[in-house]
């Protein structure tokens, strides 16, 4: 029996489903999230479905989380969707439930849940739920909203198909648009940034560092953050700003949380930069990751090993 007629049997046995997700969401998070809730309230409606975690100004527009007390936890399956490991969890009352469901396109590093279905080769954990409901079409249900929410989960984890993208990836964007729901528009939210951005965004670009080797990074401290005020914006956006300068072969973006170590976002055109994302308590795809540094120090040793890595490809 597949991981997918098992997660299928899980559902279809329970009364209460409660969907998770990782914490400071992207659009795939909430897309596959969403979508999935909205694949089992369409085709079982007399289920209660919920989708739990913090809501992030920036993509309410893809929908509303929901509240719920403890008790709806009990005999209710729990799915976590989009998250590679336990403590990423948003709302770590996922552990309440009867049953545990992990499905992710992260490697498996850290298994957890009863049953589990990851799967690297796609583009996104949204692209393995559309998977999911063409699979069992036969009996699944998907609406609109529920496909507009796995278009943008696509669209956002593949950089707008500039990567982690195949033949399969764009087969199921294209299922996707024949649903009825207005994808240029969603495109062209997913395009915009707030007018603080705007201004960080001119500060990475006046302030970033590229190396003779072709590493490009930023540094943003919880001081320099707090001067431009991002709210629940986030700062995802500037990663794909440090890929546009085209002597840059790999880049990161280095940003320090509330507790003073560093959340590091790596990124690579073509060399695999995930082992050094797990030498530093992360990991991640070959050319996606992310890791943590805990101190000035273990950042300075990431920036010295992406720099290595770069040196000896282009010695060889």
């Amino acid at each position: 029996m597949t991981a997918q007629t098992q997660i299928l049997a899980q559902i279809k046995a329970a009364n209460t489903i409660i969907i998770h997700r990782h914490q400071r969401p992207d659009p795939d998070a909430v897309g596959s999230q969403m979508g999935l809730a909205e694949i089992i309230r369409t085709t079982y409606p007399d289920k209660r479905v919920y989708v739990v975690g913090k809501q992030v100004h920036s993509l309410e527009w893809m929908g509303d989380m929901d509240t719920i007390d403890d008790a709806t936890y009990e005999d209710a399956l729990v799915i976590v969707t989009d998250t590679a490991n336990e403590p990423r969890v948003d709302d770590q009352r996922y552990e309440e439930g009867k049953t545990l469901i992990k499905i992710d396109h992260h490697p498996n590093d850290e298994p957890y849940g009863d049953y589990s279905w990851v799967d690297t080769s796609v583009s996104s954990s949204s692209e393995l739920v559309f998977s999911f409901y063409k699979e069992f079409e036969n009996e699944l249900k998907l609406s609109d909203k529920g496909a507009a929410c796995l278009y943008s989960g696509i669209v956002g984890d593949t950089g707008r198909f500039l990567y982690a993208t195949d033949s399969r990836t764009m087969a199921t964007v294209s299922d996707l648009m024949k649903f009825n729901f207005d994808w240029t528009k969603l495109n062209q939210m997913m395009d915009t940034i707030s007018p603080e951005a705007a201004k960080v965004s001119g500060y990475v670009y006046e302030h970033m560092t590229l190396t003779d080797e072709g590493f490009n990074y930023i540094v943003l401290t919880n001081e320099i953050l707090e001067s431009f005020d991002l709210g629940d914006f986030g700062t995802a956006f500037i990663v794909p700003l440090m890929g546009k300068i085209n002597a840059a072969k790999a880049w990161a973006v280095f940003e320090q949380q509330d507790e003073g170590f560093y959340r590091a976002r790596l990124r690579s055109r073509e060399i695999p930069i995930n082992d050094i994302a797990k030498r530093h308590g992360g990991g991640g795809h070959p050319l996606a990751s992310g890791a943590i540094a805990q101190n000035d120090a273990e950042l300075e040793d990431i920036i010295y090993e992406m720099n290595q890595l770069l040196k000896e490809h282009n010695n060889g």
